[in-house]
């Protein structure tokens, strides 16, 4: 704040300092901007909880988009973990298995369609006692035996669907698959034990062991460059949600800092505190942020998008990203803010907008 005196000149008011100035000048001014965003009463709380809200959700939102990376690197993990390659129709003849013994199985991958789902499966049938086992699986499961995915379970055991359960009346199910084992908690997956229908003539390659070497393969430039537009596009609505929502309640606030120049400040000092208050109610929506991202990602199991779900161990914002995102909103919110100030005129006796912008120099 400032205070007047009389200059030597009579009948002259001139302002001088009352507070510190400087650095501890601007952060007094900050924090007092970041009182009022969490008081003022009813309304104030309004105005704050309406910012946080859509900073809140907009944060969630780009937590999420930065865990895509994680999620796809996970699913293709494990993916690979359970692999053994292309068996059925399709196998080619001259790739060689591994030699028969102890510690070996026949495997053949099945498939079914129910409605418009598709259910994968392998047959398999050890060699010996010591043969892999796949991965999410307890115990290696003998002729006519069964292991399910939850989501396969539950269909299987839900009444309306008695035409699939007669696919599988043949097996008994021993068990269920664990999540080491699936793609994703929504996949239709099992694992059953031969009865002695499968052979290498029909198509079975015998393993010794579960998941294959993949050689790193560079990702192709223009798949970089696509995938980074996609991601702007999609995450550009999220950025104007933010920066719309720091601006609920202008014309309130407009009115405070009226007051606070009819008290002194300047015009300086009401910018400072207009960002302050902007920053409180972005550091409330930051921490509204991270607690919806917790919830939506300890529910993720229960959400399936066009048969594609994720396990919430799966959901890990990139540490880059994040910290991007806790820099970006503040700042947006700082940008908002003083782009809101350029066409108001903040003056003791009322808040005239539309004002005309001076025009700024080229440095």
């Amino acid at each position: 704040m400032t205070d007047t005196h009389v200059d030597e000149r009579p009948g002259i008011l001139r302002p001088y300092p009352t507070g510190p100035a400087g650095p501890r000048g601007w952060l007094r001014d900050l924090l007092l901007g970041a009182r009022y965003a969490v008081s003022g009463g009813r309304d104030g709380w309004v105005r704050t909880a309406l910012t946080a809200t859509g900073v809140g959700l907009g944060v969630a939102l780009l937590m999420i988009a930065a865990s895509v990376p994680s999620m796809m690197e996970k699913r293709h993990t494990r993916e690979t973990a359970r692999s053994v390659g292309i068996t059925g129709e399709f196998r080619n003849p001259h790739e060689k298995d591994a030699p028969r013994g102890s510690d070996t199985l026949l495997y053949q991958e099945a498939t079914t369609d129910y409605h418009d789902r598709r259910i994968t499966g392998g047959l398999l049938r050890p060699d010996g006692p010591g043969a892999p086992l796949p991965p999410g699986v307890e115990r290696m499961p003998r002729a006519g035996e069964l292991v399910v995915s939850p989501a396969l379970g539950r269909l299987l055991s839900s009444d309306g669907d008695k035409l699939l359960r007669d696919r599988f009346s043949a097996y008994r199910k021993i068990g269920t698959i664990g999540d080491a084992g699936l793609i994703g908690p929504s996949e239709l997956f099992y694992y059953a034990g031969d009865d002695g229908r499968i052979s290498p003539a029909t198509g079975a390659r015998r393993i010794d062991r579960f998941g294959h070497d993949e050689d790193d393969i560079p990702i192709d430039p223009v798949l970089v460059v696509l995938t980074i537009m996609v991601c702007v596009v999609l995450l550009t609505p999220v950025g104007v949600f933010i920066a719309t929502s720091v601006r609920f309640g202008g014309e309130r606030r407009d009115r405070r800092l009226a007051a606070l120049r009819l008290m002194g400040a300047d015009l300086g000092m009401i910018r400072r505190i207009a960002v302050g208050e902007a920053l409180g109610g972005s550091a409330i929506g930051l921490a509204l942020g991270a607690v919806l991202f917790l919830f939506l990602r300890e529910n993720a199991r229960d959400v399936a998008i066009r048969g594609t779900s994720v396990f919430p161990s799966d959901i890990i914002p990139s540490p880059a990203l994040t910290a991007l995102i806790l820099l970006a909103v503040p700042a947006c919110a700082v940008v908002v803010t003083l782009f809101a100030l350029r066409g108001v005129a903040v003056e003791p006796l009322g808040v005239v907008r539309h004002a005309v912008a001076r025009r700024r120099r080229l440095w």
